[in-house]
């Protein structure tokens, strides 16, 4: 039973910052500067599309909650508010994992 707990954990952790990394390329694609907010109407679409198996649905908040933890958005009554340094991170991002970017 604890090894399938930690899959689980493991798989869901790869869920949330695989959405975490697919709102940021939301960002991107959508031209997003810093201190502008990209709507949910846009954010979904780009999620549904991305996401076969749309796993986001299960991990969106924590998704979120990632980003805002590294300071690349926040969250905003219409969608998701690039920050500074969240633009900065798009900027160097051109398709590598940003998971490493801001390694702790």
């Amino acid at each position: 039973m604890q090894n399938m707990d930690m899959e689980h954990l493991s798989s869901n952790t790869a869920n949330i910052e695989n959405t975490a990394l697919l709102i940021l390329k939301a960002f991107k694609t959508a031209g997003t500067k810093a201190d502008e907010v990209l709507p949910w109407a846009e954010i979904y679409p780009f999620l549904n599309k991305q996401d076969d198996h749309e796993h986001f649905r299960d991990v969106q908040k924590q998704a979120e909650e990632h980003l805002r933890n590294q300071a690349y958005a926040i969250p905003d009554p219409e969608g998701l508010r690039l920050t500074d340094v969240g633009y900065k991170a798009l900027q160097e991002m051109d398709g590598q994992d940003l998971s490493q970017s801001n390694a702790r």
